[in-house]
């Protein structure tokens, strides 16, 4: 192995083994331990800021620097990057970094694995039906308010207003839905978590302090599912399908309806503004059901049926 190719090898056993020992690096790239300290200080003198604890249990440790060194990545990992640039573009501000950022990396990365970057970049996509997007000033202080747990203050726009008025909040969890990005956080003073859209968020303070808040959600994710489906609408949906609740979730996505088990059928609760639209997706479910409230949506599909007879 030349001198290039071994302080590459040692360079990725530090990554992938925070606190191996010297004597651990020499058995692995079959030298001494004496070789092994000096590839270690060539490695700094490059920029890479190595950290050496003593000790039985000590060892070395890459530590963060004040600049970016180069990084060791498998093929694996590089195709990861490489998704992860792709999605980055429903993010509005790092549209251009994303697109530089992967033809960076489809320069440098060798030959056998720049098929792989190929074949992603052939892969299309429906242009975006949604101008919704999350803007990169907005993402990246409320990313960073969630893991500090640091309250901070948002100007948020609800979904029935034009204006944004400003909220302090103590931050929990970031969630993406179907390429949305969605905020849950805890108003002050509330004792209740709420689910923000990022996309109608357009300005972020953070305030230094934390709030005291409820117990957060188990599951994140779920939590804006369940939000979306019954959250402030004007219209609170039940509906009795009678056939099994398991084929019923197989059809209705659980961000539009929630599914509740009743024996042998089950039920289907959702929130709307518009009924029109829940007796359209209704019939496109092209289920056995009875309407149990309101009873304005049973009008709604009775107008619907009517205007599908005489249209076809």
């Amino acid at each position: 192995m030349s001198t290039t190719n071994r302080r590459l090898e040692t360079l990725a056993l530090l990554q992938a083994h925070p606190g191996i020992s010297a004597t651990q690096l020499a058995a692995r790239l079959g030298v001494t331990e004496r070789t092994a300290r000096r590839d270690v200080a060539h490695l700094r003198e490059l920029g890479y800021q190595i950290d050496a604890e003593a000790g039985r249990t000590g060892g070395y440790r890459i530590a963060p620097g004040r600049t970016m060194p180069p990084l060791l990545l498998d093929a694996d990992e590089v195709t990861a990057v490489a998704l992860g640039l792709r999605a980055a573009v429903a993010v509005e501000g790092f549209d251009a970094a994303a697109t530089t950022a992967l033809a960076k990396l489809t320069q440098v990365v060798p030959a056998r694995w720049r098929t792989r970057l190929s074949a992603l970049a052939d892969v299309q996509t429906p242009p975006e039906r949604s101008r919704r997007r999350a803007g990169r000033d907005v993402l990246v202080p409320v990313a960073l308010a969630c893991r500090a747990g640091e309250a901070i203050r948002v100007r948020h726009r609800r979904h029935d207003s034009a204006r944004a008025a400003p909220v302090e909040v103590q931050p929990h969890r970031l969630v993406t839905l179907y390429r949305h990005w969605y905020l849950v956080a805890s108003p002050r003073d509330t004792g209740r978590w709420l689910t923000y859209a990022l996309d109608r968020i357009d300005h972020v303070q953070p305030l230094g302090t934390r709030f005291p808040a409820p117990e957060p959600p188990a599951d994140a994710a779920a939590f804006v599912a369940d939000t979306l489906a019954h959250g402030p609408w004007r219209h609170r949906i039940r509906v009795r399908v009678h056939t099994s609740a398991d084929l019923v979730r197989d059809l209705v996505d659980p961000s539009v309806a929630t599914v509740v088990d009743d024996g042998d059928e089950c039920e289907l609760h959702l929130g709307t503004d518009d009924l029109d639209w829940a007796a359209r997706w209704l019939t496109y479910l092209n289920l056995d059901l009875d309407v149990v409230e309101p009873a304005a949506l049973t009008d709604r599909l009775r107008a619907l049926g009517r205007w599908l007879l005489d249209r076809y």
